[in-house]
């Protein structure tokens, strides 16, 4: 029985023109080997699976042919050198694992033998693969050789991480940048691929596996690779799915659908059922990622910023999530506890509109009941900046147009802004006058009036005078429910959520 090779050994390109997704680089080898430019030293840098290593074995490949026609770059792959450069047998080409061979040592046993004269070609090439892990002593080393080699070396360096390769020794070496490839172009090869072999495929399994692999093309073909098993009939979606561990999109918008509306209970109900369908954590953080940029988009489009800050939020507590969830010893807890905290916040703030799980459900602009059948939500307790803005003042009659306000509180800092989400603002004549229902953020924002005075004339004018008002409140009822309004101010509600505590205890003091 011969052995079988994987499908990204077996379709790994031998000729340019298989070469997918990187034309700047294969045209600018191409005129090189064609004009005989060929230089001394090349550094190939890129993402994974994006033909690095494929282009520097080509470049090796055509430089050593000897059936390769003088007006062409292909090789014959029929010539000796060819044959031998394919199977991996070699003398010319000599292949180095810098994360294995990393240290000066091995550098200085490649500087002893670079003198030898090759065994079959005109040039000896040296590939080092993942060169950024070369230690600095080794790069040290290697710098003189990399600089002035003998005329028969090639040196070709190929990273993962060009930002750690040292300066000396990118300006010794021709850079080519290798950049992730286009799902259209990574189906289109699969599709190759599976007539050759016979498989089918379904458009959507393709385009799946495309999205997945994440610009890497070797990604790509290895969980192609994976569905050769399933072969027997045509590959479904929902096997490649199922075998590849990829959550069903529907269930991941319903879950970012929960989450962004503040429902803790059936966002945490909905991960279950998508962990019990077999899906990936990783790739469940990463459809919720993907979802949020969607309508991150979305609201930037439509320029609703308080919406956008909060989905620029949730994208940022998801980046870190997708960060930590490879390295905790329990990811399952880890985004459970993560989901649940973002739709509690959320759920107090106030996200804007989502889309709704199971029937319609309408809600009245104010907050009102919830129809259809859907469980009543609680009311906003902090409302969005643009909705703090728009409420109506104390004395009806002598508003203008406030909508600038929304624009003011934008240019303000964090902490200036915690002292005037309370105020509502009214304007008369040349006067804004700012009501305040708290003695405390009325004193603060007077405080902070030399920062508000100059993003306030830019919207009224230089002659606009700044009236700080305190709304009177009758006095509560009882302690408790002194500490329960304390609790629910916003500039304590701002301070527990940026330092994650919690109120403890509330003191009256005299004013």
């Amino acid at each position: 029985m011969s052995e079988y090779l994987s499908l990204y050994r077996k379709y790994r390109s031998q000729t340019f023109a298989d070469l997918v997704g990187q034309d700047a680089a294969s045209r600018a080898l191409q005129g090189a080997i064609i004009g005989g430019r060929v230089a001394h030293a090349y550094l190939f840098s890129g993402s994974r699976g994006t033909g690095k290593t494929s282009a520097a074995r080509l470049l090796a490949k055509a430089v050593n042919c000897t059936g390769r026609k003088t007006d062409s770059a292909e090789p014959c792959n029929r010539c000796q050198s060819c044959i031998e450069m394919t199977a991996g047998s070699a003398l010319d080409l000599i292949e180095i694992d810098a994360a294995s061979n990393r240290g000066i040592d091995e550098i200085r046993d490649l500087r002893e033998k670079v003198n030898l004269a090759p065994a079959l070609g005109p040039k000896k090439i040296y590939i080092i693969d993942e060169a950024h892990m070369l230690t600095e002593p080794a790069f040290n080393a290697l710098l003189k050789t990399l600089e002035e080699p003998p005329p028969h070396v090639l040196f070709v360096l190929c990273t993962t991480d060009a930002q750690k390769i040292p300066l000396t020794v990118i300006g010794r070496c021709q850079q080519f940048v290798f950049r992730r490839l286009g799902e259209d172009q990574i189906v289109a090869r699969l599709s190759h691929i599976a007539a050759t072999e016979k498989l089918k495929v379904d458009a959507e399994a393709m385009s799946l596996i495309a999205r997945t692999a994440q610009g890497s093309m070797r990604d790509a073909v290895g969980l192609l690779d994976q569905l050769v098993p399933l072969a027997e009939g045509p590959i479904s979606l929902e096997a490649a799915r199922s075998l590849l561990g990829i959550a069903d999109p529907r269930l991941l918008d319903g879950l970012l659908a929960d989450v962004l509306a503040g429902r803790a209970a059936e966002a945490l109900e909905e991960l279950n059922r998508v962990y019990a369908a077999g899906a990936e954590l990783r790739q469940v953080v990463r459809g919720l990622m993907e979802g949020s940029r969607d309508r991150l988009l979305a609201a930037v489009s439509a320029q609703d910023h308080a919406t956008a800050r909060r989905l620029s939020a949730v994208l940022d507590a998801l980046l870190h999530l997708d960060g930590e969830v490879r390295r905790h010893a329990e990811p399952r807890f880890l985004v459970e506890a993560t989901l649940a905290r973002l739709a509690v916040e959320l759920g107090e703030i106030g996200v804007g509109p989502s889309p709704q799980r199971g029937e319609v459900a309408s809600r009245s602009e104010a907050g009102g009941d919830v129809s259809s059948g859907s469980p009543p939500k609680a009311e906003l307790t902090s409302p969005p900046v643009a909705a703090v803005a728009a409420t109506p003042s104390p004395r009806s009659g002598e508003v203008s147009d406030i909508s600038g306000w929304t624009v003011v509180l934008e240019k303000l800092n964090r902490t200036v802004r915690a002292a005037y989400l309370d105020a509502q603002p009214e304007v008369s004549g040349s006067t804004l006058v700012l009501w305040f229902r708290y003695a405390f953020h009325h004193n603060l924002a007077q405080e902070q009036s030399s920062q508000l005075m100059p993003l306030v004339r830019e919207w009224l004018g230089d002659g606009v005078k700044v009236d700080y008002r305190l709304r009177e409140v009758a006095p509560e009822p009882s302690r408790a429910a002194k500490s329960a309004s304390a609790e629910d101010d916003p500039f304590v509600r701002e301070v527990v959520r940026r330092f994650d505590g919690r109120v403890t205890r509330v003191k009256e003091i005299s004013e």
